[in-house]
């Protein structure tokens, strides 16, 4: 029995919630990959919209009678209240609590949102053409969007792309060979445009993505793997930052190239000065406020990591409980993973965008958190047919 049957959410509501979510996809990505000039005034608001159509979906999908009886729903609203206090200890711009409080909802929302298989088709479809558009219509430097955002538009196009075509594959059986024929196409035409972009954080997501794609069955059923990937994806953003800088304290040793730059070209010395102000305050995290002190980033604070981001922030305990809601998320629809491709194809995006983050906000930023949520309602939908 799914959720909305459990908790008595009637189809018009179930309706409603994701006409919420799609219509705040619709307006987000309208504004942001589009033209560079609407991207840089409207960005500021993103969180914000992302907030105010979350908590219609949220109402839509919870009772709060469910809600009052349901720990979780206590647990998300005890990490916001912390992560409040913790920007107002640190005298923090206030908006970033918006971050966490939406990725902490989607989170609460990502076991409980109902697709129909005509929304999971147009939603799919739709998100998977700017990886079409930003591959005939090079953005980048050239029009004022950096390369690593065009990235990461590139890299959540394809995976909505290839999840599309996936679907496609399994309703119409004949000519399936022509298909598959044009799915490796489209993997090479990734790789290619990728590296046109020179997106390293991209170049990671699409390498995880045909990876786990490419994973037999079987072997998501293995827990000790499947936990050994989630921590990796959570818990390891910390772990790659903490390499990160250690590598850049050898550069003189350590020196690869990818896309004609240095593995170590930047990352490492703003981890560097991140991670000595928050070893200061590790338990209110440093906030939003921070100003950098490195001569190229201007003042600008930016972490460069989704969940890494969530730690130097807001502090300790919100990262730990934000991350082990995450891995439980995971867990919830591992079986599913293992036994439905289509499924395991979505899963396959999850994992991809969580290690992308690695090197990119990413997964906390609208409209890519959306699209994140959006994942996980693929994974958990009861058939693709």
């Amino acid at each position: 029995m799914d959720y909305c049957s459990v908790c008595g959410i009637s189809e018009k509501r179930r309706r409603i919630g994701n006409l919420s979510l799609f219509a705040c996809i619709f307006v987000l990505t309208t504004a942001y990959f589009h033209f560079y000039s609407w991207y840089s005034l409207l960005a500021p608001y993103g969180t914000l919209t992302a907030a105010v159509f979350l908590t219609v979906t949220f109402f839509c999908y919870v009772d709060l009678s469910y809600a009052l009886r349901d720990p979780v729903f206590y647990l998300m609203i005890f990490t916001d209240l912390l992560a409040l206090v913790h920007l107002l200890l640190v005298h923090s711009h206030m908006g970033a609590i918006l971050t966490v409080a939406d990725f902490l909802l989607i989170l609460y929302l990502s076991n409980k949102l109902m697709l129909s298989q005509k929304e999971i088709l147009v939603s799919s479809a739709y998100l998977g053409v700017f990886f079409l558009y930003w591959t005939i219509d090079v953005k980048g430097y050239f029009k004022g969007y950096n390369t690593n955002y065009g990235g990461l538009v590139l890299i959540s196009g394809f995976i909505f792309l290839i999840f599309f075509w996936e679907l496609m594959i399994s309703r119409h059986r004949k000519g399936l060979y022509v298909m598959r024929v044009v799915e490796i196409f489209l993997f090479a035409l990734a790789f290619n445009i990728i590296a046109w972009y020179r997106s390293r954080c991209a170049l990671i997501g699409l390498v995880v993505f045909l990876a786990l794609m490419l994973l037999p069955a079987f072997l998501w059923k293995n827990r000790v793997l499947y936990g050994l990937l989630s921590f990796g994806a959570t818990f390891g953003a910390v772990l790659f930052s903490l390499l990160y800088v250690f590598l850049g304290k050898n550069k003189d040793v350590f020196t690869v190239q990818l896309y004609y730059k240095d593995i170590i070209s930047g990352r490492e010395a703003v981890w560097s000065e991140l991670w000595q102000a928050y070893l200061r305050q590790p338990f209110t995290g440093i906030g939003s406020a921070y100003q950098m002190q490195l001569e190229e980033m201007n003042g600008l604070f930016e972490v460069h990591s989704g969940l890494l981001d969530i730690l130097i922030v807001h502090g300790l305990i919100v990262f730990l409980i934000t991350c082990t809601f995450l891995v439980f998320r995971l867990f919830f629809i591992r079986e599913r993973c293992a036994s439905e491709h289509m499924a395991k194809t979505a899963m396959a995006g999850i994992f991809a965008m969580l290690f992308t983050a690695f090197l990119e906000n990413y997964i906390i930023v609208a409209p890519f958190c959306l699209m994140f949520l959006l994942l996980f309602g693929y994974a958990g939908a009861q058939s693709h047919r």
